[in-house]
């Protein structure tokens, strides 16, 4: 009886064994298929940011053109009021232009199309010439804009010019977007054997519990939104990136709201 009763339990535990087999490689079908779908209708998404962020690209910089050239005066006089309404255009096409570039890039990097042109840079010069850059829009706001050019000259290092750039750009330009009042200092370094490029300011700070989705994508600090609507949250993703694929390291550091932010990257010298 007993020897029965084994052999009947070892057959239903056989039976539910390869039941349970057969369940499992039916569930992996169906989750390869539901994530091969996934791919395809990811890798549609990204081409058609691609597709969608080039076709407005060039109307965009042409629309840049044309304000330029009226701002000038090429197209004859303009009165303040007409001025004024101009630059407001102005920088709203700049805004979507660095919307369109930062999709993109984003478009890029995820589909491993990003092409990088290396190249021995000096960073003190393109530092510098971004903080010329933007020196305009701290003046308008009442803001001290300074560089802190380091002791001794940095060696150049081998990145990608125009990729870099941006990022300096998105950080200072950030710094002096998000400072109400006070100062926004730049710095440039070298510590051992990678170059330290630093800003910090005396702006809206940042919350703890925002610190860890800051350079994530489409992520925004909570307060953000309440003094610029019009940020998409790419910016320090594209920024991540871009550093990332350099081998470098990107971060930030604030003493909490309302205490200012230090948004920092280094790369390595090679």
């Amino acid at each position: 009886a007993i020897a029965m009763e084994n052999a009947l339990l070892y057959k239903e535990t056989k039976d539910f064994s390869i039941k349970l087999e057969k369940e499992v490689k039916k569930a992996t079908r169906d989750l390869r298929k539901a994530n091969a779908q996934l791919k395809k209708l990811d890798a549609a998404k990204s081409e058609f940011i691609s597709i969608a962020s080039h076709q407005l690209r060039t109307p965009l910089t042409v629309i840049k053109g044309y304000i330029s050239m009226m701002l000038e005066g090429n197209f004859g006089g303009l009165t303040k009021p007409e001025s004024e309404s101009l630059e407001k255009v102005f920088e709203s096409n700049e805004r979507l232009i660095q919307l369109v570039e930062n999709l993109l890039n984003i478009s890029r990097i995820e589909s491993g199309r990003l092409q990088f042109n290396y190249q021995q840079v000096d960073m003190n010069n393109m530092v510098a010439s971004v903080k010329e850059e933007l020196a305009a829009n701290a003046k308008k706001k009442g803001l001290i804009l300074q560089y802190k050019a380091p002791a001794k000259p940095v060696p150049t290092i081998k990145l990608d010019d125009e990729k870099i750039r941006q990022v300096v750009m998105n950080l200072m330009d950030n710094g002096i977007k998000y400072t109400k009042q006070g100062s926004v200092t730049v710095k440039l370094e070298q510590k051992e054997n990678k170059i330290q490029f630093c800003v910090t300011d005396s702006g809206m700070g940042i919350r703890p519990e925002d610190m860890g989705n800051l350079f994530k994508k489409f992520s925004r600090g909570s307060g953000t939104s309440l003094i610029h609507t019009e940020g998409t949250g790419l910016g320090l993703y594209v920024a991540r990136m871009m550093i990332e694929a350099h081998h470098g390291r990107i971060w930030a550091e604030s003493g909490g709201e309302g205490k200012g932010s230090k948004f920092c990257f280094e790369l390595p010298v090679k």
